[in-house]
C-alpha cells in the first residue's frame, strides 16, 4: 500500500469519526469528545469494507446510504442529547416563523454533514480496497474491542443504536 493511500484512509476515518461525535461535543475536552472512537464509527466502517468490496457502479448509491445512516445517527445522537425539539428553538422560543427558520437551519446542516460523510467515505473506502488493509484494519479494531473488554476501559464511547431501540420498546 502506497503511503499517500494510507494518509488517506488515516485522514477519512478521523474525518468520520469527527462528524459522528459532533453531537456528543463537550467543551470541557473538546479534543477528546472530538477523537474518541464510537460503536456508531465501527458501524460506519464497516459499511465502508463492504462498500469497497463492491463493484464501481455500485459504490456510488451504497456511499449515498451511508451518508443518510450517519446522518441519521448524528441527528438522533443530538435529539438524545439536546431535545427532539431544538431544531425549533435554535432561533430561540417564538412565533413560528423563528421555529421554521430553526428547522431550515438543522436541515441544511444536516445536508452538509451528509455531504462531509460522503466525500469522507470516499477516502476511506478507496483506502479498503486491498484485502490486505481490510485484514489489518479488522484485526485493529478486533484487538482494540478485546483490550475493552479485558481491561475495562472506555476504548470505544457508547452507540446512540440501544437508547433509540429504548425509546421505540
Amino acid at each position: 500500500m502506497r503511503p499517500r493511500a494510507l494518509v488517506r484512509l488515516v485522514t477519512g476515518l478521523l474525518l468520520l469519526d469527527i462528524l459522528v461525535n459532533v453531537p456528543a461535543f463537550s467543551s470541557t475536552a473538546p479534543v477528546s469528545s472530538l477523537i474518541a472512537p464510537s460503536i456508531d464509527l465501527l458501524v460506519l466502517v464497516a459499511a465502508c469494507m463492504g462498500i469497497a468490496q463492491a463493484g464501481g457502479p455500485a459504490r456510488r448509491p451504497l456511499r449515498i446510504g451511508l451518508a443518510v445512516l450517519a446522518v441519521a445517527l448524528m441527528a438522533c445522537a443530538a435529539g438524545l442529547r439536546l431535545g427532539w425539539e431544538a431544531g425549533g428553538r435554535l432561533f430561540g422560543a417564538g412565533p413560528a416563523m423563528t421555529a421554521a427558520a430553526g428547522w431550515a437551519v438543522s436541515v441544511l446542516i444536516a445536508a452538509a454533514a451528509g455531504l462531509a460523510v460522503f466525500l469522507a467515505s470516499g477516502l476511506v473506502v478507496r483506502g479498503l480496497e486491498p484485502g490486505l488493509v481490510r485484514s489489518v484494519l479488522l484485526l485493529v479494531i478486533a484487538l482494540a474491542a478485546v483490550l475493552q473488554v479485558v481491561s475495562g476501559r472506555g476504548v470505544f464511547t457508547a452507540s446512540v443504536i440501544p437508547r433509540l431501540i429504548a425509546l421505540v420498546t
